[in-house]
């Protein structure tokens, strides 16, 4: 689906210049634009991911020494920001797209009005230059496979942190005994 952005914004060309002044100058306009501002930084910055990153670190062979847990600590700051890079270049792609698509002059009045109300239903359209008519069949399974992804990594991040939380639950119940 990042690809199928990525054709869509070389097809659609959006201006630069704007899309770089809103990368560092964020404007809000319109009812409900902080909302979907806040909805957007909780979707590129994913703390889920941030635990299984963590959890993946924990789970290398490195040596308990401070070179080893510096290097740890470098690995995952390469991992993490890799990741976020690549969701950061995503979300443009989209971002830049819709922008692109629903502020164009020739637009018709059917897309004018899936752009009135844009949500992840009535985003399939944004894609039919690149995939024509099975942009919504494409697009469906794009979000089928988003929604298995992020289910997977929650699960897993869920478990990293369920497992910490028995653990150090287990350590204190243990020095209790200990000490009682």
């Amino acid at each position: 689906m990042a690809a199928c952005f990525f054709g869509e914004m070389s097809y659609v060309k959006p201006p630069a210049t704007d899309v770089l002044k809103g990368m560092f100058i964020p404007k809000l306009s319109g009812q409900g634009a902080t909302g979907d501002a806040i909805a957007l930084l909780g979707a590129l910055i994913m703390p889920h991911n941030l635990f299984l990153h963590s959890a993946l670190v924990l789970s290398r062979k490195m040596p308990n020494s401070v070179r080893g847990i510096n290097d740890a600590c470098r690995y995952f700051l390469i991992e993490s920001g890799f990741a976020l890079f690549i969701a950061f270049l995503i979300n443009l792609a989209v971002i830049s797209v819709s922008g692109t698509v629903c502020s164009a002059q020739n637009l018709s009045s059917e897309n004018a009005d899936r752009c009135g109300d844009l949500t992840l239903n009535s985003a399939s359209f944004l894609l039919q230059n690149v995939l024509g008519k099975s942009s919504s069949k494409i697009y469906a399974i794009a979000l089928l496979a988003s929604g298995q992804s992020s289910t997977i990594t929650g699960t897993y991040a869920g478990q990293f942190i369920m497992q910490v939380s028995d653990d150090k639950k287990i350590k204190t119940l243990a020095f209790e005994l200990n000490y009682s």
